[in-house]
């Protein structure tokens, strides 16, 4: 812009018109797009995409430049370089203007609380603040560690769609949402983020840096933030990241369905034929959401789908890396992620007075987030014997509506006693195995509590409390959820049929842990954990069994037999090792029991339920040896009851003086020192190695 100075200066010349109408066409000028520029024709500046490329199918690489007029510098010490020589191009940032990350949610006991007492007015604060340089240089180097990510995931997208065609990934991913199974969180979206892949990636073919060009697009879409209302509905809430406003959020959730159905469907001829194609299939899709999460994370804009995203990568990595030690350690250190972004949203406090009101959807997913995290942090704690992240005392206990229920949200606190109501014809659903996971996760703390609890002269009083809470939420539970019979006698589809043995086994586990909880040492368990564990293996072999009528509603097959099946197996060759057989009286046989073992035993050694590599392998072949070993033992006795198998000397002695004091510690350990039982060792040979 000229200066007034100036512009008077030219009044008397000659020029001063010319230079006048330059000045002011370039102040109006508006750069083409990317697409235009290179092609050298006219372009309307429309945005997110001109016409002409929306009309050509090429709105996903309508990109306009930051900064189009801006010549670069050429420095005196770098050769110029030939064009054929030229460096691909680069996605591109802008440095955040707030040099200070996002706070999030600050609670009552914060500097912020006490600060926001002091009015301005009182050390009369300056309106303006001037970052320091050492803030600059800081939000410089924050914008190279994000263009190494997004050249990262240019790379790996490149590499992905060029691998496996995206149309038949779409239609990989339709197919096993046609079975019944869905990401449990992000239920409402995988579906719309599915069916807008092909829209956006359309022309990637054409270009050279086609890859660069959409992740260029995916993170300016990402940097907005998305807006709504007490009106909003699904529909304009999903608009802001689908078609060409698509995020890396919703990039992510499709490749989290795309990991989740390769381990769910081993063949499918467009995509993959042979289990090394669909390894890869899991390993880029898994990869590229890594990367998807961790580029959304760098932009420090927390919002609901982040999170959603953020709980979906935690599922697919306790598919893909197990659960169980290293490598499973990254899928747990990723749920305390997710716990951080929940705390630091806020949404731990009560979703209901939320000010501004939101609206009703949005409601009950953020409901759903606090409570299918909580669960899994329960589960998870309990599986690993690690402390739980995550306490209710320090949340509002709050749960999901099933989709057609109008039950009201269960607002209770530690202390009160009130009783979660269920509709009669609440619909067997995903939201509604939220719910029910989520009560019992609730009971699980309570159990876990009181392992530590030192003074033993309350611990039955409050054992019977949580045990009648059980009962009494079992009872409340509507009949259609209820196992009553034979597993193979569930008349619902397949979904169903998964649906209602997770919840059954979710509230024997329950009763388990109390239980448990109740014994002075694991080798001395008694006829009431006998009980339960028998239901409990008997359940998880008939999954086994009918694995193939049955579909993952959230608790998958490897998750069942390892979280619930071998502690319950535990208890259970440990009653039938014990010296003393009073345990005994009243059943009438251990056939049943016995068979459940041996059909557990052959189905991992044919390889049909977990395989050398495959995650949590190392715990479930080991279990699978030592009862192997056990069944071997009664074989050798002339295939006697285990009632009549005489005692060996020292079986309570050193032996049992390997058991951690750790009741819920069933991990590998806990397999190895009880396959040196006394009575598994005579003429077998030493367990090879894993």
């Amino acid at each position: 812009m000229l200066s007034a100075g100036k512009i008077r200066s030219l009044r008397s010349s000659p020029l001063r018109s010319v230079i006048l109408l330059h000045h002011i066409s370039m102040a109006s000028r508006l750069a083409a797009c990317e697409a235009c520029r290179k092609a050298k024709v006219a372009c309307d500046h429309k945005r997110p995409a001109c016409t002409r490329c929306a009309s050509n199918d090429r709105a996903g690489i309508c990109i306009y430049r930051t900064t189009p007029f801006k010549r670069r510098r050429a420095e005196s010490s770098t050769p110029l370089q030939s064009p054929s020589r030229l460096p691909p191009a680069q996605p591109s940032f802008t440095p955040r203007n707030n040099p200070y990350p996002n706070p999030g949610f600050l609670g009552s006991s914060s500097h912020v609380a006490i600060f926001n007492e002091i009015s301005p007015q009182d050390y009369h604060a300056s309106d303006t603040y001037q970052a320091s340089e050492d803030l600059t240089m800081l939000m410089q180097l924050q914008s190279t560690g994000e263009n190494i990510l997004l050249i990262q995931g240019a790379d790996v997208l490149r590499q992905l769609f060029n691998t496996f065609p995206l149309a038949a990934m779409k239609d990989f991913v339709t197919f096993w949402l046609a079975t019944g199974a869905n990401l449990a969180l992000a239920e409402p979206f995988t579906e719309k983020c599915t069916e807008n892949m092909t829209r956006l990636f359309t022309s990637f073919s054409q270009e050279d840096n086609w890859h660069l060009a959409y992740v260029q697009r995916l993170t300016q879409n990402s940097r907005e933030p998305l807006q709504f209302d007490s009106t909003s509905d699904m529909e304009s809430f999903s608009a802001q990241f689908l078609d060409q406003k698509i995020r890396w959020e919703s990039l992510g959730i499709f490749l989290s369905a795309v990991s989740r159905a390769a381990i769910a469907i081993p063949f499918f001829p467009p995509l993959f034929k042979t289990e090394k194609d669909n390894f890869v299939l899991r390993k880029l899709s898994t990869r590229l959401s890594d990367l998807a999460l961790d580029i959304v994370l760098s932009l420090d804009c927390l919002n609901d789908l982040q999170l959603v995203l953020q709980y979906e990568n935690f599922i697919v990595h306790t598919h893909v890396d197990g659960d169980q030690k290293n490598p499973g350690y990254h899928s747990w250190s990723r749920l305390g992620g997710v716990l951080s972004s929940m705390f630091a949203l806020g949404y731990h406090e009560n979703i209901e007075k939320t000010k501004p009101p939101i609206p009703t959807f949005l409601s009950e997913l953020r409901k759903a987030a606090w409570a299918t995290t909580y669960s899994a942090d329960k589960n998870v704690a309990i599986f690993l014997g690690r402390p739980p992240r995550m306490s209710k005392r320090f949340c509002h206990f709050q749960l999901p509506l099933a989709p057609t229920s109008s039950d009201q949200v269960f607002n209770t606190s530690p202390d009160e006693d009130e009783v979660v109501r269920w509709k009669i014809d609440t619909p067997i659903c995903y939201r509604a195995g939220i719910r029910w996971a989520t009560l019992c996760s609730g009971l699980k703390e309570d159990v876990l509590e009181l392992l530590r609890l030192k003074q033993r002269e309350n611990f039955n009083r409050k054992a019977s409390v949580i045990r009648q809470k059980a009962e009494t939420q079992w009872a409340n539970l509507p009949s259609q959820f209820r196992l009553s019979g034979p597993l193979k006698e569930c008349s619902g589809d397949a979904f169903e049929r998964d649906l209602i043995a997770s919840i059954r086994l979710d509230q024997l586990h329950v009763l388990f842990l109390l239980q448990l909880s109740c014994l002075d040492t694991l080798t001395e368990p008694d006829p009431c954990i006998l009980d339960i564990s028998d239901q409990i293996l008997s359940l998880v072999v008939d999954t086994i069994l009918l694995r193939d009528q049955m579909v993952n509603s959230g608790i998958g097959l490897i998750w069942k037999i390892a979280h619930f099946g071998l502690p319950a197996t535990g208890i259970i060759l440990l009653s039938m090792l014990k010296e003393h057989r009073t345990l005994t009286e009243g059943r009438s046989s251990w056939s049943k029991t016995i068979l459940n073992l041996g059909i557990f035993v052959a189905q991992v050694q044919v390889g049909s339920i977990v395989r050398r590599g495959d995650p949590n392998y190392a715990l479930i072949s080991k279990a699978t040896q030592t009862i192997e070993r056990f069944l071997d033992s009664i074989q050798r006795e002339g295939i006697q009851s285990p009632t009549q198998l005489p005692p060996q000397p020292g079986e309570n002695g050193d032996w049992a003086a390997f058991f951690s004091q750790d009741l819920c510690d069933f991990e590998t350990d806990f397999w190895e020192n009880l396959a040196y039982h006394p009575s598994l060792l005579p003429s077998d040979p030493i367990l090879p190695p894993i």
